[in-house]
């Protein structure tokens, strides 16, 4: 299944799967039935404060997210450049992960030629530190 939001396409298996993601980027628990409406809103709060901490506001902005099972072991999150594709272990991922996986998204499209992973990374990682300033 894929959810639309503004700035990504949400690949999931089940609807529980994204009730799952809410309660995982937001910390509340909802009915099924509100899932979807507010993930879209979630993610795409996610990717406007991520763009506004960087001060990078590419256009167009379009990526993927695909939710890994629960159960794969591995990495717990990995932005993929060439396909613009962000892959999360549900049974792990955070607001402050996603956000981070999503800086990653926002510096390659900003960029014509992505910086280095280092570079990148370092971004990222001020994401993460400054999610929830108010500044």
């Amino acid at each position: 299944k894929i959810l639309e939001t503004r700035f990504s396409s949400v690949h999931y298996s089940t609807d529980q799967d994204l009730n799952d993601l809410f309660w995982r980027i937001s910390g509340k628990r909802l009915s099924l039935a509100d899932s979807a409406d507010l993930v879209k809103s979630r993610v795409d709060e996610l990717v406007e404060r991520v763009e506004g901490l960087l001060e990078m506001y590419p256009v167009p902005l379009h990526f993927a997210i695909v939710l890994e099972p629960r159960d794969r072991e591995g990495v717990v999150a990995q932005y993929a450049h060439g396909s613009r594709t962000i892959h999360v272990r549900l049974s792990h991922v955070t607001d402050g992960i996603l956000a981070h996986e999503i800086a990653h998204a926002v510096i390659s499209v900003y960029f014509p030629v992505p910086p280095p992973e280092k570079a990148q990374e370092i971004l990222a990682q001020y994401v993460d530190k400054h999610l929830y300033n108010l500044n």
